[in-house]
């Protein structure tokens, strides 16, 4: 599914806390050792769950937190999600791609059943 940035902006200021999404991000590495600078970029693959969204026109950042690294490229909204293997990470949402909200799958009619029975 191809997205434009109008339509992942608007889906990244709609989630809530407790969304689960999957989504890529572009990481850009760059090598100072080298004349010109070399950069590279690397996509990986996320998956968990939304604990915050943060937009950092309405709540910006420390001070201290830009001036410890100020050459990141930050956006409008910042995402807190914490992945699948418990680890909490944030994410600008300029650097997020085909993000897409997962949703349950509903159970069948014969698991319904099936967990009635059980009790569960």
């Amino acid at each position: 599914m191809i997205q434009t940035i109008e339509e992942k902006t608007e889906m990244i200021a709609q989630l809530n806390a407790g969304n689960k999404i999957k989504f890529q991000y572009v990481d850009r590495n760059r090598d100072y050792s080298m004349y010109p600078v070399t950069v590279s970029y690397n996509i990986d693959q996320y998956e968990g769950t939304v604990l915050e969204v943060r937009d950092l026109t309405v709540k910006q950042l420390d001070r201290n937190t830009v001036a410890r690294k100020p050459e990141i490229e930050r956006s409008r909204y910042l995402l807190t999600v914490q992945l699948n293997d418990n680890k909490i990470q944030s994410f600008y949402d300029g650097r997020v791609i085909n993000i897409e909200e997962v949703k349950p799958v509903p159970k069948s009619f014969l698991k319904r059943t099936l967990d009635k029975i059980r009790g569960k």
